[in-house]
């Protein structure tokens, strides 16, 4: 999920400034550190924002003791309900990348959300993911890619449901169904929409698409025409390839994940293989990102699992974060997500946590699910998939 500024006119927030220091090259791979204790400021009084979409589910009362914090900050935060499922335990204010964090929060099968929360954790804006669309299905409902628009609605990805894009009224001005959409959804500057189609392919099915706004395929991949032969021919784990990332690259070329054939692709605009990376280095992999330096970041699942940033012409591994954890290691991984942020911290989504790291590994901001129990017992796409830190432009 890539990082977007828009102006604070259009989602009516204003957040912290940011930093532009420039990113290490090389950092090492270290480990979280224990909870850091919040600040003991008191915050001012919280502004309520309504849950906004059909449904009947009362929006939580904020708590009686909302997440303290520095008052100096408080002007400028967005504040919003104090959420009794979810938590933030560490907030370096000095060592942040300030701004909202949209995401989607599927711990509640039966109440799939997407909500956007303040660096406090506070619940800001709530989307409530309405039957109508998910059809009495738990599987579509558990949304995987959600992102901001530059016109300030959500775009949405349902697997086997399709896409669609809401306003903050929670409106679905949009849409686009295809049942066979699975992780991944983009808006194009040119005002299409890519998409992955992976999560159970077979050998005839388009691995990514692009449509337009009336709704035509404009361009399609299929990994047929350059894997149908060993080792890949035969795979078959939730799918053929079970791509799981499209992303359209700055040079018009398309950057894809192929899950099970662990690599990720190049291709260009006629479809033909560029290049392919991360063999013998990535297993499982979700979520690539082509970085400024040329560096790919993905959330890799070899042991241990880690964001990485790696050459993809060496192969060199640069960079890591590969969370430790108490217990059973389901709340923490799989890690599905990982985004640089513009001073360099990364972003990384996990099962029930999501971090934000620097580059020396300090965990600076960390939100969990509060329930770890039911995020254990749950089934595989409860629990977060993917986030977005969202800053505004500050006039």
């Amino acid at each position: 999920m890539k990082l977007l500024r828009i102006p604070a006119v259009l989602i009516s927030i204003a957040v912290l400034g940011c930093s532009s220091t420039a990113p290490a090259a090389v950092g090492p791979t270290t480990q979280p550190t224990d909870v850091a204790s919040m600040p003991t400021a008191t915050p001012s009084a919280l502004v309520v924002v309504p849950t906004l979409a059909s449904t009947s589910k009362p929006t939580p009362a904020p708590t009686s003791e909302p997440t303290p914090v520095p008052t100096s900050a408080v002007a400028q935060m967005p504040r919003g309900n104090v959420d009794p499922a979810i938590k933030v335990t560490v907030y370096n204010r000095e060592k942040v990348w300030p701004g909202t964090t949209l995401l989607n929060d599927n711990h509640d099968e039966e109440w799939p959300r997407i909500i956007e929360v303040n660096m406090l954790g506070e619940v800001i804006w709530e989307y409530i993911i309405p039957r109508d669309i998910w059809e009495d299905e738990p599987m579509p409902a558990m949304a995987k890619d959600v992102e901001l628009l530059a016109n300030g609605n959500i775009l949405l990805g349902l697997p086997k449901r399709g896409i669609f894009e809401i306003d903050r009224d929670g409106e679905i001005v949009w849409s686009h169904l295809d049942e066979k959409i699975s992780h991944d959804v983009d808006r194009l500057p040119n005002g299409n929409t890519l998409y992955n189609s992976g999560g159970s392919d077979t050998v005839d099915d388009a691995q990514a698409k692009e449509v337009s706004p009336d709704g035509e395929v404009v361009w399609s991949w299929y990994a047929k025409d350059h894997f149908d032969r060993e080792p890949y021919r035969g795979i078959e784990d939730h799918g053929w390839t079970h791509n799981n990332a499209v992303e359209r690259l700055e040079n018009g070329n398309t950057l894809l994940s192929p899950r099970n054939f662990d690599l990720l692709v190049e291709v260009d605009p006629s479809g033909s293989v560029v290049r392919t990376m991360g063999e013998g280095l990535l297993h499982n992999a979700h979520d690539p990102e082509l970085l400024p330096n040329g560096n790919i970041l993905v959330a890799n699942h070899a042991q241990p699992s880690a964001a990485i940033e790696f050459n993809p012409d060496t192969g060199e591994v640069v960079w890591q974060f590969a969370p430790t954890f108490k217990g059973k290691g389901g709340f923490v991984i799989p890690l599905r997500d990982a985004d640089q942020l513009p001073n360099g911290n990364v972003l990384i989504t996990g099962y029930g946590i999501i971090y934000e790291v620097t580059r020396e590994g300090e965990i600076v901001w960390q939100l969990v699910l509060k329930d770890k129990q039911t995020a254990l017992e749950g089934w595989h796409n409860l629990g977060f998939y993917k986030a977005q830190r969202v800053s505004a432009n500050i006039k």
